[in-house]
């Protein structure tokens, strides 16, 4: 009994990422968050993105919501230093007719960009997709990049 204790409270105290450099901690918590809606990785998720994408949308790819956390001239200075930019990837479980309407479009990419939404949590902005499944999670940390030999 004490051991099933001890294991429910640490899957009910995951960490919460205040910056950066932190976001990596999805990748590392991937299972807790698997099967879970996208509304508990925001919930946990404390730095506010930058852009959000989304694409799929079709029945033979996943969708998914991209969250990038340095303006465009930022994540250039870094790439140009070395370092690959913080990133947090969701792909999501749901593949049916309307779900897949939220993330496909003809015509040009969906995004959401903070510069516009200031006054927006990151929930408040991806309210269409908060109750959305996570299947699987990519996360990047600001880090150097590995040069392979």
């Amino acid at each position: 009994m004490p051991i099933i204790l001890v294991l429910t409270f640490k899957l009910n105290a995951q960490q919460k990422v205040y910056y950066k450099q932190e976001i990596g901690k999805f990748k590392e918590n991937e299972q807790f968050y698997l099967n879970k809606k996208v509304k508990d990785v925001l919930r946990d998720l404390k730095v506010n993105f930058e852009i959000a994408y989304v694409g799929g949308g079709w029945s033979e790819e996943t969708s998914f919501i991209t969250f990038r956390f340095n303006n465009r001239k930022d994540e250039y200075q870094l790439q140009q230093k070395g370092i690959k930019p913080a990133r947090l990837t969701l792909f999501i479980k749901e593949r049916d007719v309307e779900t897949n309407k939220l993330f496909y479009s003809e015509t040009k990419r969906i995004g959401f960009y903070r510069d516009s939404l200031k006054n927006k949590s990151n929930a408040q902005i991806l309210k269409d997709y908060k109750n959305l499944t996570v299947a699987m999670i990519y996360a990047n940390s600001e880090q150097p990049e590995i040069k392979k030999e």
